[in-house]
């Protein structure tokens, strides 16, 4: 019976319960947006160039990439401008160019080689007095966060309205479920680069 109770008070199954525990906070942790409005954008003819990438590398953390995230960002943008009521054209008066800046989680850990990296001192078996080190731990600050910045650039007629740069995040466990966060994060920035948008519209008419 002890060593029944041993195994499962091991520092194993203790590291196991920690990450169950915190996947399931991350999950019900992502902020609510509120719905855009249909009608925000109407009337509006807006030109989508497609994004271009000026990340230092395609790294999205903990030794994966994300080739694909110009594209990625590309439909994100076209799926929240049309559903804020916009028509899109190749040729309009407002064209929005777009930028991928950053697109990663845990920047701490990108470029790392191994695929299922883990974040540096992060608890070992055999060390149960590390399970709540705070120094590069599950529990350190922004190590689980994907963040994605893009760069926004707005004008009309050819004349500049607006530029400036925009952020998304999502909460994650380090190294866990990097694609679907960064991904998360990215349909965050697009939200907020949105919101910019529509306020700088508004503005001018």
């Amino acid at each position: 019976m002890r060593s029944q109770i041993a195994a499962r008070r091991s520092p194993g199954n203790i590291f196991q319960a920690l990450t169950l525990g915190l996947v399931c906070a991350c999950a019900t942790a992502q902020a609510v947006r509120p719905p855009v409005d249909p009608a925000a954008l109407r009337g509006v003819t807006l030109s989508l160039p497609p994004a271009t990438d000026v990340r230092r590398s395609n790294g999205s953390g903990c030794g994966q990439v994300s080739s694909d995230m110009p594209l990625q960002t590309e439909r994100s943008l076209v799926r929240a401008f049309s559903d804020a009521g916009a028509r899109l054209s190749a040729t309009a008066e407002w064209t929005l160019t777009v930028a991928l800046a950053t697109a990663t989680v845990g920047a701490e850990y990108q470029g790392s080689p191994n695929q299922s990296a883990r974040p540096a001192g992060e608890p070992q078996p055999d060390a149960p007095d590390l399970i709540l080190t705070n120094r590069g731990s599950l529990f350190n600050g922004d190590n689980g966060r994907a963040t994605v910045a893009l760069e926004g650039t707005l004008t009309r007629a050819g004349r500049l309205v607006w530029t400036g740069n925009v952020s998304g995040y999502a909460e994650s466990v380090p190294c866990q479920q990097v694609h679907q966060k960064v991904r998360e994060a990215l349909d965050d920035a697009v939200y907020n680069l949105r919101a910019q948008v529509i306020e700088q519209i508004r503005r001018a008419h």
